[in-house]
């Protein structure tokens, strides 16, 4: 069968996410080296021949979870080829669709979020995050500056840098708390933190 057939297949598509949602959880018990595959088949109540059908070992397993999740976030992220600096607002109460689409993929797989960014999960995983924003940010800096006849007076890098760990720092507390406030308020503070800086947020309020 090929993998265009197993994802319009509603029962592979339910033994797929058993799979998966299995390792996260057991990882996050027990951590990823203690996890075996009979671990998995039994936590997602299959047999061991259905596991292999998909996946060569625990490895392939956890390489896919990562792959797909991290295709998501990018895809969450990114601006549409088609956008300009046109579409971009400058209003700082106004934050950007792409803000809120990211808060809300991390607010519907909190849990491998949370684990991946903890001690239990698997090395260069917040590195390769910080990867997808920073080159996500570089695509806006570049239709602010092709629009702008000024030079600007901070390295672009130095202003990169900060933004993507603006990012992952909130995106870090947000599931560390509990996600306490909504995709759509995390993306206005994302916002308004860009725009105006921390110390003008606290000043302005």
């Amino acid at each position: 069968m090929s993998h265009d057939q197993e994802q319009i297949d509603p029962r592979i598509k339910r033994t797929l996410l058993a799979i998966s949602d299995s390792m996260i959880t057991l990882m996050n018990e027990k951590g990823f080296e203690h996890v075996t595959v009979r671990d998995i088949t039994q936590h997602a109540e299959i047999n061991r021949a259905t596991f292999y059908r998909h996946y060569v070992d625990k490895y392939e397993l956890l390489d896919k979870i990562v792959r797909n999740r991290m295709a998501e976030f990018s895809a969450a992220i990114s601006l549409p080829s088609s956008f300009a600096f046109e579409d971009l607002s400058l209003d700082p109460e106004i934050p950007p669709s792409s803000f809120i689409r990211l808060f809300e993929h991390i607010a519907e797989h909190a849990a491998f979020y949370r684990l991946m960014l903890s001690d239990k999960g698997i090395p260069g995983f917040a590195g390769r995050m910080e990867q997808i924003i920073r080159e996500s940010f570089y695509h806006r800096l570049q239709l602010a500056e092709a629009d702008s006849q000024a030079m600007p007076k901070t390295p672009m890098e130095l202003v990169a840098r900060y933004a993507t760990s603006a990012h992952l720092g909130l995106i870090t507390y947000w599931l560390e708390a509990g996600m306490p406030y909504t995709p759509a308020y995390m993306a206005l503070q994302l916002k308004r933190l860009h725009m105006l800086g921390p110390t003008q947020v606290v000043i302005v309020g």
